[in-house]
């Protein structure tokens, strides 16, 4: 996992540390909750829209951009056909790009999602390892019972 840096001051840390102390949170988590809501805020009303890069592609996809590809340079005249042309001969619209125009495939949200999760996991971690500590703690060793007895 990679991480992000950035500038704070002193004063600007303590107060975080507070925050998320009060909070019942440790500092990181906080961090990648405020992040991914932050995120999702930033962009809720902006527009965006990137390439997707060549290792985004799911096989799927990749396999119908290279059919999509040889049917328009079997057919110089593939766009000046209809829609149900074009899909009957196997086209179907492979997406290059990732957008937040779509509510129901907005990528900004996805991503701000997987940063809440990313903190939500490393929590339900810490809370299972307590959990299994304190049944550790709690069971009493059955050798230690015999040998008092």
């Amino acid at each position: 996992m990679d991480y992000l840096k950035i500038p704070i001051t002193k004063r600007q840390l303590s107060l975080l540390k507070r925050i998320a102390n009060c909070d019942d949170r440790r500092l990181d988590d906080l961090i990648n909750l405020v992040f991914s809501t932050g995120l999702s805020y930033y962009f809720c009303e902006r527009s965006i829209c990137i390439s997707k890069n060549d290792d985004e592609y799911t096989e799927e996809e990749i396999k119908q951009k290279a059919l999509n590809d040889k049917l328009l340079l079997d057919n110089r005249k593939f766009h000046f056909q209809s829609d149900k042309e074009q899909k009957d001969q196997g086209y179907k619209y492979v997406d290059t790009t990732y957008d937040n125009y779509d509510r129901d495939n907005n990528f900004i949200e996805q991503l701000s999602d997987e940063f809440k999760n990313n903190a939500l996991n490393e929590i339900k971690k810490d809370y299972k390892e307590i959990e299994e500590n304190i049944i550790k703690e709690n069971t009493p060793n059955l050798n230690q019972v015999k040998n008092n007895d």
